[in-house]
């Protein structure tokens, strides 16, 4: 089995990692997340299967302010899709402009970082 860093995102209550997988010649995507309960001081881990990345994009834009979330890494061949899909987003939903500045600083960053930024050494 073949696993290689594929979209890693976070915000203050949830975060996870989505690996593109490749086992006996198919490829699906894991997708290994984590969400925090501050009422209960409760973390859930769970590991959701995706059959290509559309399904887990379709999962992630179900939040209509998905571009608030923290990314951490996307992988090369998603770059231009995300960037375009960034340039539909509003914004103004938070009326803080240095939130807003920062979230796209780091947009910015990661549709930028090298495209080896999180391979391990070999």
């Amino acid at each position: 089995m073949e696993k290689e860093l594929y979209f890693d995102l976070s915000d203050e209550h949830a975060g996870g990692s989505l690996y593109r997988v490749q086992e006996g010649g198919k490829v699906h995507f894991a997708y290994e997340h984590s969400e925090y309960n501050d009422d209960t001081d409760e973390i859930k881990v769970f590991h959701t299967r995706f059959a290509d990345f559309a399904g887990f994009w379709q999962m992630i834009t179900a939040n209509p302010q998905w571009y608030f979330l923290h990314p951490l890494f996307v992988h090369p061949e998603q770059r231009d899709f995300v960037a375009a899909q960034l340039r539909g987003a509003d914004w103004s939903v938070s009326g803080d402009l240095k939130w807003q500045q920062s979230h796209q600083r780091q947009w910015t960053k990661v549709l930028s970082d090298p495209g080896k930024y999180y391979r391990p050494k070999s």
